[in-house]
């Protein structure tokens, strides 16, 4: 598939080894944080699926949480192009509505946004294998295009070992950078499993975990969003760390 040409971005794209692990919140909150620390940062996701119908226009939701949360004036139509209705993959949803889900679109909004931003935060749509158009170009085909490091949104609990391992070798054999792991919806009172994985995952990927971002019972409340954007912080001062040593290495090899 011939590709649209994009400018050279800098930013990162968030996964997650599933659907329903919260990657929306983390990759909102990134974008929150990095604009309290003054860069001008912006949130971006290609296509939503299960959009709701408000107004006569289908609404991404997801980018509505991300603008709320991140101060973004941006229109909703430019933070997410596309917007479909039923609740499934887009690659399945989008023939069934009629739709198509136009990369030149996509490009045309990633073009506007990146010519007004210095990091874009991107959110895929559930995870790697997730179908983009047909089952012939997935989230994994869109994330060397865009040239992005990727972040791995994964659950605390028993089982997401072998979930993010699995995510992690993906996305190396298909030659995509893994700057790090964050495991969301972390408990006050960890099970043993809870206070394993970290450590387990980070000796079986060699993927730094960069933040257990705990469970906030009230996101909507001004104290919970307070609480969650200082897990956040802590999260984003570590990807800073994580990635300036890589470029340290990386440069140290080069010569």
């Amino acid at each position: 598939m011939e590709l649209p040409p994009l400018p050279p971005l800098k930013g990162v794209f968030v996964t997650g080894t599933d659907t329903g692990v919260g990657k929306t919140w983390i990759a909102a909150g990134l974008t929150a944080v990095l604009r309290q620390w003054g860069l001008k940062a912006v949130y971006f996701k290609p296509v939503q699926s299960g959009c709701p119908e408000e107004n006569g226009r289908l609404v991404p939701t997801d980018a509505r949480l991300a603008q709320e949360l991140a101060g973004l004036r941006e229109p909703l139509e430019l933070l997410t192009p596309i917007a479909l209705r039923l609740p499934l993959a887009p690659g399945v949803a989008a023939p069934r509505e009629g739709v198509q889900v136009d990369l030149e679109k996509v490009a045309a909004a990633i073009r506007e946004l990146a010519g007004r931003y210095e990091f874009l935060v991107v959110e895929g749509a559930g995870g790697l294998y997730v179908p983009l158009i047909g089952t012939r170009f997935l989230v994994l085909n869109l994330v060397p295009w865009l040239r992005l490091p990727l972040l791995v949104v994964a659950r605390a609990g028993l089982g997401t070992i072998n979930h993010t391992a699995l995510t992690v070798m993906a996305a190396r054999q298909n030659g995509l950078p893994v700057a790090g792991v964050i495991l969301n919806r972390y408990p006050d009172k960890p099970s043993l499993a809870e206070e394993t994985n970290p450590e387990v995952i980070e000796a079986i990927t060699e993927v730094p975990v960069l933040g257990k971002i705990p469970e906030v019972a009230d996101l909507e409340s001004p104290a919970g969003k307070q609480t969650f954007l200082a897990a956040m912080d802590g999260v984003c001062r570590n990807l800073a760390q994580a990635c300036a040593a890589r470029a340290f290495l990386e440069c140290m090899i080069e010569r």
